[in-house]
């Protein structure tokens, strides 16, 4: 069912419970005159504030489908509790009312009514009436999980307890003859009678009351936030011991904030899919329409390597860093680092750059800690260079000379302000492995390099034999 025929419908069972209201209303208000039975004028009373609580809960429901916007990002349904609120609020100063004059009469001024076949035949019309209304209210409020319908609900159920109550007391004054009844009790039935509708009264005003301002007050199911805890730090991906989970219940939709971490150096892509799989999670624990907010943090793990421990830091301080190696020397962790700066800095910043670095690498990894930095000029700027036909031939005469240049090809060579910078493409057995190509590739950038000293930089392309 979407969400405007679930308002329809719970307009339409709001529209008939106020018609049904304003006709019992008048009934008992009538029959309560003529006979002056205190049980059935409480029994109006509450029927007519029943009508005014179908009122306030006809229009907090069209209130409550009200859209989001602007000053109401979360949309309008707690105007549903409010109007639980605001129906409790008239029903306890009706419950108060009945409960002086009930105490009036039975202390002070006690006096039996005047008993008729309209008064029992208006109770009894007001008993089938509220037990098939408050049944009708009490299915649509659990279908459309609505507070104000609830509300309404247990306002009938109660005026059907009500009016069996005055219909008892009215039985003991008709009864008073036949029965021998003593005059203390028939003079005071009527308003005890009155005395277990106010008291059924005030009981729905602390059951429903409390429950509407602990929504209001963004109240949460008992062990909910752990279990949604729980629940996430189950997902792959997710540090165990960073989950922070915050609920809160608009009507019946809860909007969840959730902060979590993932280990360090994941990159941009994977948080977002881990996110997307915190929210279906989310989703399918509250089995409802959710809606979450996640945010991904990075967190260092307990078996996090010091790798990547490192490049956490230097991703941390805005820094770049390469030919990242680490060595266990005895108990020594020895890191040795290339790190990149901009070309246009001085040596003196960007020493304090290395050691902000440094520092920051000692004080995180665990035991003795030695770090050894490179530090190697960038340039983000494109900078000119010009292919030179005598300089491709001599690289090419060059590399025919050296042993390691077996299976080589030249692709490019470019003449910089720096000097000759050379991009080779080496084939390779598909069964070769990385460490052992990476070898080869190395070696044979040194033999280059010492045969043409002009050469400051060479790019290797490994290729697959076919």
């Amino acid at each position: 069912m979407g969400k405007d025929s679930g308002t329809n419908s719970k307009q339409a069972v709001t529209t008939a419970s106020i018609v049904a209201s304003g006709s019992l209303a008048a009934l008992k208000l009538l029959v309560g005159l003529l006979s002056g039975s205190l049980g059935l004028l409480a029994e109006a009373a509450h029927s007519l504030l029943d009508l005014i609580s179908s009122l306030i809960t006809f229009l907090v429901v069209r209130i409550a489908a009200v859209p989001p916007d602007s000053n109401h990002p979360y949309g309008h349904e707690r105007a549903e509790q409010l109007g639980a609120l605001a129906g409790m609020t008239l029903l306890a100063g009706t419950g108060a009312l009945i409960l002086y004059h009930a105490f009036d009469t039975i202390f002070f001024h006690p006096g039996a009514p005047v008993v008729s076949f309209w008064a029992f035949a208006v109770l009894i019309v007001s008993v089938i009436v509220d037990f098939y209304r408050a049944r009708t209210l009490r299915k649509a409020a659990a279908r459309h999980a609505s507070s104000a319908l609830a509300s309404d609900a247990a306002h009938f159920g109660n005026d059907m307890l009500g009016a069996v109550a005055v219909l008892l007391g009215l039985a003991v004054i008709a009864l008073a003859d036949p029965l021998h009844l003593p005059n203390w009790l028939v003079g005071r039935a009527d308003a005890i009678a009155a005395l277990l509708v106010a008291a059924i009264a005030l009981w729905s005003v602390w059951n429903l009351g409390s429950q509407a301002v602990r929504a209001l007050m963004d109240d949460i199911p008992a062990g909910l936030t752990d279990r949604l805890k729980k629940r996430v730090e189950s997902i792959d991906g997710v540090v165990p011991g960073t989950v922070m989970v915050r609920t809160r219940f608009v009507g019946n939709r809860p909007f969840v904030e959730v902060k979590l971490g993932t280990a360090r150096g994941t990159s941009l892509e994977s948080a977002h899919q881990l996110s997307d799989v915190v929210e279906k999670a989310l989703s399918a624990e509250l089995r409802n329409n959710a809606e979450a907010i996640v945010h991904v943090e990075p967190a260092a793990t307990p078996d996090e390597p010091r790798a990547a421990t490192v490049r956490a830091i230097a991703d941390r301080l805005g820094l770049r860093v390469h030919n990242l190696n680490i060595y266990l020397v005895a108990r020594e962790t020895r890191i040795e680092l290339d790190l990149e700066l901009p070309d246009s800095l001085t040596l003196a910043e960007a020493h304090r750059h290395s050691e902000t670095l440094e520092a920051a690498i000692v004080r995180e990894l665990p035991g003795t800690v030695r770090v050894t930095v490179h530090l190697e000029p960038r340039s983000d700027e494109p900078k000119p260079a010009v292919r030179h036909v005598p300089s491709t031939r001599r690289v090419e005469e060059a590399l025919s000379q050296l042993p390691e240049a077996r299976n080589v090809k030249v692709q490019d060579v470019v003449v910089t302000d720096e000097g000759l910078v050379v991009t080779l493409e080496k084939t390779f057995a598909g069964v070769t492995s990385l460490a052992e190509s990476h070898d080869q590739m190395a070696s044979l950038e040194r033999a280059l390099r010492a045969s043409l000293p002009e050469v400051v930089r060479i790019h290797i392309n490994p290729e697959i034999a076919s």
